[in-house]
C-alpha cells in the first residue's frame, strides 16, 4: 500500500502445528508445544510479489483462523504485537516451486528474507522467512549514526 499498489494474499497454508526442530530452536520452545504456520503469496495489484512463510507460538497467536490481512494486526488484537526483530536479506534464485507461485522463470533473482521478531520483554513472536521477486521489489533503508546525532555526532 505503501508503494501506491493494492496489496493482497493468496494462503497456501493455515495451520496450527507442531513446530519442526528448527522453529523450536529459533522461537525458544519445546518440540511438543504448538505453534501457527501460515504460507502465502502476497500480491500487489493482483500480481505476484512475495513468497511468505511464517511460524508463531500457539501462546502468542492460538488460531490460524485469527489471522485476516495482516499477521501484526492480529498479533496487536491479542496484545503481542512485536516491538524489534532482527532481519537477514540474501541474493537468491528461484527455484521450481518459488518460480511457479512467483510467475518468474526458473532461476530469476529473488531476495531471500528471514526474520525474528519479539515482545518487549524478549519473548520470540514470529520466525519469518520470504521470498520477494528481484524484479519488483526494492529494499529501502536508513541508515543513521547511533544515538542519532547529526554530523559526527554534533
Amino acid at each position: 500500500a505503501n508503494r501506491g499498489s493494492v496489496p493482497g494474499s493468496i494462503w497456501l497454508k493455515r495451520a496450527l502445528a507442531t513446530p519442526t526442530p528448527e522453529e523450536a530452536m529459533t522461537l525458544a520452545l519445546s518440540p511438543d508445544s504448538k505453534v501457527v504456520q501460515i504460507s502465502r503469496v502476497r500480491t500487489a495489484d493482483d500480481e505476484p510479489l512475495a513468497i511468505e512463510r511464517a511460524v508463531v507460538p500457539a501462546a502468542l497467536l492460538p488460531s490460524p483462523d485469527q489471522i485476516g490481512d495482516s499477521l501484526y494486526a492480529a498479533l496487536a488484537r491479542l496484545g503481542n504485537r512485536p516491538v524489534r526483530g532482527l532481519q537477514r536479506l540474501q541474493a537468491s534464485l528461484a527455484t521450481a516451486q518459488e518460480a511457479e507461485l512467483l510467475s518468474v522463470p526458473v532461476g530469476a533473482a529473488i531476495l531471500r528474507i528471514e526474520r525474528r521478531t519479539f515482545l518487549a520483554n524478549g519473548t520470540p513472536v514470529e520466525f519469518t522467512r520470504s521470498a520477494y521477486r528481484g524484479d519488483r521489489y526494492d529494499f529501502v533503508t536508513e541508515v543513521r549514526e547511533p544515538g542519532g546525532g547529526g554530523e559526527n555526532g554534533k
